[in-house]
């Protein structure tokens, strides 16, 4: 924050690259006006905490769905403390400690945001966690209940387990009975896995998927198998569904970069479903059913039923180093931005 508060830092993208390194070489460290005079319904929040996903990369680029006309600031969930409120806003006063996903960008010391983008940040969450709850759970919550219609004691595959969204569904789908199975390509992020709870952990840099779930499950394979990754891993987990039938491979994203292909007839010989899960583009339409879903992860959170493992913590002025490890797949769980006081754990 500049000496006389009438700027702010924010990390931005002022230009598309070709690469996801030569997107983070090119952000910058811009100092913006602040906004002087709030509307009725709008908060001022000191941002404390921002967290790094992968669609930060992909924008980069201008490969994401949804593209931010430029500049932009990066990230698009954060947390922090309401320090002004407009004239009607009633659900917040100052001082409290909240949670907002914003596609305005969230990487800046300060937001000014609508009191309806704003929800309160659990009781044992840290800033970084509450800055890692919204997207993680909330895609996980749809996925598994939603869409894969999860039941307690069903086993559940998750590929990409050692990262974000994988680490938030570990523990969802233990907190919903499940069986779980975490897939990761490192020991050290299968390590982070069993810490969360997983009951079983795979390497599959070492071994093949299909022949550890078999193993695991006593040749059941699995019900439901929640796969980030896409490309090969996609393909290993058409081996793994369960073989009595019914079971949900939910297509959360690509993550390795590569888009799977799959002949169709492979849902038909081994009779399973396979489930999209875009759980934003889907709720926006059920908006009774995002705020139910809310709601019961807040509520988890306030029990410390969901705890966002996070990683690391960089503070902003060296944002390069975050958007590095994601680019490099080093992340543990999440990775999270810092601003004005660091949040750590």
């Amino acid at each position: 924050m500049a000496p006389d508060g009438t700027m702010y830092k924010a990390v931005m993208c002022e230009k598309i690259s070709a690469t996801a390194q030569e997107g983070i070489d090119a952000t910058v460290l811009r100092d913006l006006p602040r906004k002087a005079k709030l509307e009725n319904k709008e908060l001022r929040v000191e941002v404390h905490s921002a967290s790094v996903n992968f669609p930060e990369l992909l924008m980069l680029q201008n490969k994401y769905q949804y593209k931010p006309p430029l500049p932009f600031v990066l990230c698009t969930e954060g947390a922090g403390v309401v320090r002004e409120v407009g004239a009607m806003a009633r659900s917040f006063r100052p001082g409290d400690r909240v949670i907002f996903k914003w596609d305005a960008g969230c990487a800046c010391e300060e937001l000014v945001l609508p009191e309806a983008s704003c929800l309160p940040l659990p009781g044992p969450l840290s800033f970084s966690q509450g800055a890692s709850f919204l997207m993680g759970y909330e895609t996980s919550y749809h996925a598994l209940v939603h869409r894969g219609r999860l039941a307690p004691g069903e086993w559940l595959l998750v590929t990409g387990a050692g990262g974000g969204m994988g680490s938030a569904t570990i523990q969802l789908g233990k907190a919903l009975g499940a069986r779980v199975i975490a897939a990761a390509s490192s020991d050290e992020k299968l390590a982070v896995c069993k810490e969360l709870g997983a009951d079983h952990v795979i390497n599959y840099s070492k071994e093949s998927l299909k022949d550890a779930v078999g193993k695991i499950t006593s040749g059941a394979f699995c019900d439901v198998i929640f796969e980030p990754v896409g490309g090969e891993i996609f393909q290993q987990c058409v081996r793994c569904v369960a073989t009595r039938g019914y079971a949900r491979l939910l297509v959360i994203g690509f993550a390795s970069g590569q888009i799977p292909q799959m002949g169709v007839n492979q849902a038909l010989i081994r009779r399973f479903d396979l489930v999209g899960c875009m759980v934003y583009g889907q709720l926006m339409q059920e908006p009774e059913k995002l705020d139910e879903m809310r709601s019961k992860l807040l509520r988890m959170g306030a029990q410390g039923k969901l705890m966002p493992y996070v990683g690391s913590e960089i503070p902003i002025e060296q944002f390069r180093t975050a958007l590095t490890l994601m680019n490099e797949r080093r992340v543990l769980g999440k990775c999270c931005i810092t601003f004005n006081r660091s949040s750590k754990l």
